[in-house]
């Protein structure tokens, strides 16, 4: 009655999950450092995947999603039994057209099939942030940011830095504010004179 089963990251590595010890060095905080001529392994749970796969009694596939970039890494994964199924949430976001234009490109060799790097400009502003479950949810929002864009029919734009996606969302948040507030005053005019004549 599964479809899929999706190992991630996510929550499982709060101490409260009591899988944050599950996942050996590659994690979210420790990412593997791979050069460019080493693809094989790139993702950041594998092991963890390949532990799972191992459980006697799993009969449904498995999902891994974390760290992927080039195509010669997800093929590995796959073709090594870790995992069946790659899951691209954040790569997805930013090159929304990446399975046609580098994983099924066979006019791309392996070492040019690769996704560009989750890298923020203006993470410095999440670390001044004094509040720290504020600051590092900000770059959660350079994703977001991105999500409504490409649900606004436009590009991601993965070079928006930190500080300007916040801007942007003050800005937002008061001019929606603004036009609300009109509205209301607007409307409080149309029926102010109705009400006079009832007098």
């Amino acid at each position: 009655m599964v479809d899929f089963v999706e190992i991630s990251g996510g929550n499982a590595e709060q101490k409260t999950s009591g899988l944050h010890n599950s996942f050996g060095a590659q994690s979210l905080r420790v990412a593997p450092k791979i050069k460019e001529s080493t693809r094989i392994r790139e993702a950041y749970y594998t092991e963890f995947a390949e532990r799972v796969a191992q459980i006697p009694g799993i009969k449904c596939p498995l999902q891994l999603s974390g760290g992927f970039r080039s195509r010669a890494g997800m093929a590995d994964a796959i073709a090594s039994g870790a995992c069946d199924l790659i899951g691209l949430g954040r790569t997805a976001v930013l090159e929304p057209d990446i399975p046609k234009r580098l994983l099924l490109n066979t006019e791309l060799g392996d070492d040019e099939a690769l996704a560009r790097p989750h890298i923020m400009r203006g993470q410095w502003f999440s670390n001044m942030i004094p509040v720290k479950v504020v600051g590092s949810g900000l770059p959660i929002q350079f994703f977001h940011f991105n999500m409504k864009r490409l649900g606004n029919g436009l590009k991601s734009d993965p070079d928006k830095t930190i500080p300007g996606i916040v801007l942007s969302s003050i800005l937002e948040a008061l001019t929606g504010g603004l036009t609300i507030m009109l509205q209301r005053v607007v409307k409080t005019l149309r029926l102010t004179p109705k009400a006079q004549k009832m007098e």
